[in-house]
């Protein structure tokens, strides 16, 4: 790392190099590249009775401490099933956070019921608790729970609610694999739970989920939903479920493979990305505008993301909130510290929710609620700032070594000590709109601006 007081956007040096190895990010072993080739040369790469398949479900139920789990096709196919098998569908409406992946709200569209969106609390970013039964109804059927970005949510208090209104509670963990609250795995707390394994998530296997219960009933219920292919069978007739109208959720027997060998590493490799976050932390924290995730002291945090907020008004500017956060973005991202936005939206704005009519005339999906539903995000005041004043770090859980997070911390240092240029800077509509989806594309941008 080099660097001068002089910003990267202005001609200084950066404090993080272009070229400099940042993160890494899935780490596969040749060991388990060999045993993949193992498998795909051995066994039989296709059926819901491979072996893989079932050694997955069996040691993932044993790994999160619940009886059931069925491995599937995606985390979005998760929380399909155990939406059904929570008999959410037409006429009922499911609880979801306002600020989450657009899956946890689709699939509730998906399983035929109407989400309505409860606001999320400003500090974890996960649905606020208190909120939750200012928007019960008697429609009501579940809340669906995400643990947004690896931090588990309020469980005791939304639990509690659940079972006061007789509703079923599903956690959509796609972040939080072996995150813990109160000693307890994510996963583990609702009726049902839902986890993705594709290539990006703490737990890898290219692109698969994880469904987990701990009703027996639920559990024979997905049986319904899941079209099972089992090539044991002696009769045609018993090879393919013919009683049910069953979806394609198989999990992939490579995908299995991957996520077996994954899984023996994935509390150590969760260990190194809240040593690499923590770390961050400590040192964000003493910089005037910068807010830190806050972790409570009774779970604990998988960082699949590592969030921060800026705050204008800590910073001494009045400066609008939007403006700000791409202000810094761009300068950061000059320094080699790359932010972005990730869902640079709130679930109500997505066109499904506020523009259901144009939608529908483009896709073949009718909207699940009610024609008098309007959906606004100025119900969600929360998650509208949320999305103005957060952005995701984005080499922080997985950079290769604490140089690199020393390195982001003083990119931040230098960007957030010269925030009066950093203000004066004349930004592309793009990066003004923070609405850039990968740090290449940031970089682009950026360079366009820098003085040369």
């Amino acid at each position: 790392m080099k660097a001068d007081n002089e910003l990267a956007m202005l001609g200084g040096e950066p404090v993080l190099p272009r070229d400099m190895k940042r993160a890494r990010w899935p780490l596969i072993s040749e060991e388990e590249a060999q045993q993949l080739a193992r498998v795909i040369q051995n066994e039989p790469i296709f059926g819901t009775d491979s072996g893989q398949v079932q050694a997955l479900e069996e040691e993932w139920h044993r790994y999160v401490g619940i009886p059931y789990c069925r491995a599937v096709s995606s985390g979005t196919a998760g929380l399909h099933m155990a939406l059904w098998c929570a008999e959410a569908g037409p006429g009922t409406e499911v609880l979801v956070p306002a600020y989450s992946f657009t899956a946890s709200a689709f699939a509730v569209v998906h399983a035929g019921a109407a989400p309505v969106f409860v606001d999320v609390d400003p500090t974890s970013y996960n649905m606020n608790p208190a909120l939750i039964e200012s928007r019960i109804t008697p429609r009501t059927k579940a809340i669906l729970v995400v643990h947004l970005a690896g931090l588990p949510a309020d469980m005791d208090e939304i639990t509690a609610i659940a079972q006061k209104h007789n509703l079923a509670v599903i956690e959509d963990a796609a972040h939080a694999h072996g995150a813990t609250y109160k000693g307890q795995k994510t996963g583990s707390f609702g009726d049902a739970a839902s986890f993705s394994i594709n290539g990006v998530k703490n737990l890898v296997a290219g692109e698969a989920g994880l469904f987990t219960t701990r009703h027996k009933e639920y559990y024979d219920r997905a049986e319904g939903l899941w079209l099972r292919v089992t090539l044991a069978a002696t009769r045609e007739s018993e090879k393919y479920p013919l009683a049910t109208l069953g979806y394609n959720y198989r999990c992939s027997v490579v995908a299995a493979a991957i996520a077996r060998g994954q899984l023996k590493k994935l509390d150590r490799f969760n260990e190194v990305r809240r040593s690499n976050c923590e770390r961050l932390s400590r040192q964000l924290r003493d910089i005037p505008g910068v807010v830190a995730p806050t972790v409570p002291g009774d779970r604990t945090h998988v960082y699949h993301m590592y969030r921060v907020r800026f705050d204008a008004a800590a910073a001494g500017l009045d400066v609008p909130s939007a403006e700000f956060r791409a202000k810094v973005v761009a300068a950061l991202a000059a320094e080699g510290v790359l932010c972005r936005s990730w869902m640079n939206w709130t679930l109500p704005e997505l066109p499904l929710f506020a523009c259901p009519d144009d939608f529908e005339s483009r896709y073949p999906w009718r909207r699940t609620w009610e024609p008098d539903q309007v959906y606004s995000p100025d119900e969600c005041p929360e998650a509208q700032k949320m999305v103005e004043e957060t952005a995701v770090v984005a080499d922080a859980p997985t950079a290769v070594d604490h140089e690199v997070v020393d390195g982001i911390a003083a990119g931040f240092r230098k960007v957030f000590s010269r925030l009066d240029e950093v203000m004066r800077l004349k930004l592309s509509p793009d990066l003004r709109k923070g609405d850039l989806a990968s740090c290449e594309t940031i970089w682009r941008e950026v360079e366009k601006l820098q003085v040369k």
